[in-house]
Formats: C-alpha cells, sequence, structure tokens
C-alpha cells in the first residue's frame, strides 16, 4: 500500500516486480467503509461536519479519476496517465475481516473434502472495483522539481514549453472543475539539454545569473534538446455536482509559479 495520500492505493506490479499502474478501490476512497487510513477514519468519525466536501457524490473518485483520462484523450493534452475502471483482487487489499474469514473457511473446507465441496466454492477473495492508472516513470514531485528549478535555470525553449503544460494542466482542470490540485498531485519530468562548449571558471564566479544565460547560449536553435512534461495525478475530487458552498484557499506556490510563467 502507498503510505501517501489520504485513502487505500496500490502499486501493481507485473511479473518481473516493475511497478506498471496505480490501483484505487472504490472502498479504500477516504468516504469508503474500507479506507485503511485511520487518521481519516478518526476524521470521519470526530469530525464529520468538516469531513470532505459537500460539492462532491461521495464514494465516486475512482469513476473521476477515468473520467479525467477520457477528458484529456478527447482534448489531446496528453497530461494524464491512461486511467481505466477495473475489478482486481488481491491479498494485500484491504477486506473486511468476515470476507477474510470466509475465505479460509472455504481453503480449509477445500482442503479437507477436495472431490465434494472443493468444486462448488471459489477460494478467491472477492474482486474490487477502483480506477487503474498507469504508472509513469522518470518523474518527480512538482514540489521537489520546482525546488530544483530555483537553483538551475531553464533555458529559454524549456520555459516556454513548462508554461505550455502548466496551461493545459490549468485547461483540464477547468474542464473537470478539480476541487484539489496542489503540488502534491502532479509530477514533473526534466530532461536537461546538452551543453556544446564550456564556461570560463571567471565569469562564472563574477555573475551567475549572467553565467546561466551565457550556458543556454551555446545551445544553438537546431541543437536544441531537453524536455519538460506535467503529468496530472489524484483526479479523484473533480466533476463536482454543484458550485462549491465553501471557501478553499489556492495553493501559494502553485499560484507563484503561474505569475512567474
Amino acid at each position: 500500500m502507498i503510505s501517501q495520500g489520504s485513502s487505500g492505493s496500490y502499486f501493481i506490479r507485473n511479473t518481473d516486480s516493475e511497478i506498471i499502474s496505480v490501483f484505487k478501490p472504490k472502498d479504500e476512497e477516504p468516504y469508503g467503509q474500507l479506507n485503511p487510513k485511520w487518521t481519516k477514519w478518526m476524521h470521519k468519525i470526530c469530525c464529520p461536519c468538516c469531513f470532505g466536501r459537500s460539492c462532491l457524490v461521495p464514494n465516486q473518485g475512482y469513476l473521476s479519476e477515468a473520467g479525467a483520462s477520457i477528458v484529456d484523450e478527447k482534448l489531446v493534452l496528453d497530461i494524464v496517465p491512461k486511467t481505466k475502471v477495473v475489478h482486481l483482487a488481491s491479498e494485500v487489499f484491504h477486506y473486511h475481516a468476515n470476507d477474510r474469514m470466509k475465505i479460509r473457511m472455504r481453503r480449509f473446507a477445500t482442503e479437507q473434502w477436495p472431490t465434494t465441496i472443493g468444486k462448488r466454492v471459489s477460494q478467491d477473495l472477492p474482486l474490487k472495483v477502483g480506477s487503474f492508472q498507469v504508472f509513469v516513470k522518470g518523474y518527480k514531485d512538482a514540489e521537489v522539481q520546482l525546488e530544483e528549478f530555483k537553483s538551475d535555470v531553464l533555458p529559454p525553449h524549456l520555459e516556454r514549453a513548462l508554461q505550455l503544460e502548466f496551461e493545459r494542466l490549468v485547461v483540464l482542470d477547468y474542464i473537470i472543475r478539480n476541487t484539489d490540485r496542489g503540488n502534491d498531485n502532479w509530477l514533473l519530468r526534466y530532461e536537461e539539454p546538452t551543453i556544446h562548449g564550456e564556461l570560463n571558471d571567471v565569469d562564472i564566479s563574477l555573475d551567475t545569473s549572467r553565467s546561466e544565460e551565457k550556458r543556454w547560449s551555446l545551445i544553438t536553435p537546431s541543437e536544441e534538446q531537453g524536455s519538460v512534461k506535467i503529468a496530472a495525478i489524484d483526479n479523484g475530487l473533480a466533476f463536482p455536482f454543484k458550485h462549491p458552498d465553501e471557501w478553499r484557499t489556492c495553493k501559494t506556490s502553485l499560484t507563484r509559479l503561474y505569475i512567474q510563467l
């Protein structure tokens, strides 16, 4: 189970133990009955009046995740990893104690009477419905990557590319009416271009900003390389059925980034 987030989410691996996707079961969402995160359970029990968002349909985050992927595909934004609704079962998922007890009893009965009861009962855990999102590789949390950009200035062509990617993110959130977009639920992938040439150490020590400009000037237009790409994840709090009744503060760092771009 992934430790981050307020709901139960799991990495899905292939036969080579490589992470290929992220699965979020419906009944383990923040509103779900089997949410394994005890902090959200305490929040729901002790402060029910302050729990969740009244403008969203409860326990439908997995559909919101898949819906955001469909909108991204139709608008050709290419920032949301492919997401589908699937049914999966696994021992690591959070099941009710009664379900696990039933499975243990069925497996015991199958071992004792394999030719009679064993042929009639299922030994598998119940399937869980949820969102199945492709895992993107080479990305970092936006908070981490933006901090690195403060010390490593982007070249002009990649700065423009980042602005276009961020504008696509804004368009997506506007269309799906996303109610939760902070630096913890979108990712950045940055591939630095190759520098042809060397800088004088004296120039670097005299003026860092000028040395950065000179550094990127060594890249000719025909040699522009590198890339910057945004991945919009955690779209489970979108598609509200009405206008929000409460005011919510905007992420300061996200606003500052948009102003800079």
